[in-house]
């Protein structure tokens, strides 16, 4: 019954929104929430809380019997919803192909790839030499854009699994998706400083999960400090990494070098 509630919740707020001619983005600023949460409400997805939709509610400006009898039906689905996910706010998920349903639903995707390049970027060559999973980046549910941005450490492009053979081909299809608009790639210079990401790479989804692969499992958080706390880390990266032509020559200069010593060894 919860899940069938937030979809009520979700097209109800978003057939208010839209008749009260307010975009995604300005309901998110009045609410001061990042637009991917309107989204996310509006398909019916759970966030954070009770108290995030409500902000959206009081955002729109309806007519105070209207807010408050879509403030009880958002209390109502949440407390439906609690006991089947408390589990997992409370701790954390193996299950297996979370992380690709949560990327389907997601707005905005932010990762850190630490030795090895992120699931999300990986060639199928690369992931069979390194043993590890691919997870494709399927267009987002619902057709709407979405912002999709990823560093990766200067360590992880200089990285070889098995002979080194894959890497060429995987770091051409790094340089390939830098050039497009979907994908936001930036690295972290091996000179950036000592300290400054986690030894493990992660993935964050909105505000809502996090996906951290470890040797043996992929683990999905989605209690909301923890995801806070990946999301403080993304951002402390991401201040001291490069983009745009600056990480394309890390890239490029990572190729150079893997071509060399291929050709070396041969």
């Amino acid at each position: 019954m919860g899940a069938e509630q937030l979809r009520v919740v979700g097209e109800r707020l978003r057939r208010l929104r839209v008749e009260a001619g307010l975009s995604g983005a300005e309901v998110a600023r009045r609410a001061g929430v990042p637009q991917p949460t309107v989204s996310r409400v509006e398909m019916g997805h759970r966030v954070t809380n009770a108290g995030v939709v409500v902000r959206l509610v009081e955002a729109l400006g309806l007519a105070e019997t209207e807010s408050r009898r879509l403030v009880e039906l958002v209390r109502q689905a949440y407390e439906e919803a609690a006991p089947r996910l408390r589990r997992a706010d409370a701790g954390v998920s193996f299950r297996a192909g979370a992380a690709v349903e949560l990327g389907a639903a997601a707005r905005e995707v932010r990762g850190f790839g630490a030795l090895t390049v992120p699931a999300e970027l990986r060639t199928a060559e690369y992931a069979e030499a390194a043993r590890l999973e691919v997870r494709a980046l399927r267009p987002a549910a619902g057709g709407e854009g979405r912002r999709v941005e990823f560093v990766l450490s200067e360590a992880a492009l200089r990285t070889w699994p098995g002979s080194g053979g894959c890497m060429v081909g995987q770091l051409e299809h790094l340089l390939r998706l830098g050039v497009g608009a979907e994908v936001s790639l930036g690295v972290l210079p091996l000179n950036a400083g000592r300290g400054v990401g986690p030894s493990h790479g992660f993935t964050v989804f909105d505000e809502a999960a996090v996906s951290v692969e470890t040797f043996t499992r992929e683990l999905t958080l989605s209690a909301a400090d923890e995801v806070r706390a990946y999301l403080d880390v993304y951002e402390g990266i991401r201040g001291v990494a490069v983009f745009g032509e600056e990480a394309r020559e890390l890239m490029e200069r990572a190729r150079r070098d893997v071509e060399g010593t291929l050709r070396s060894i041969q």
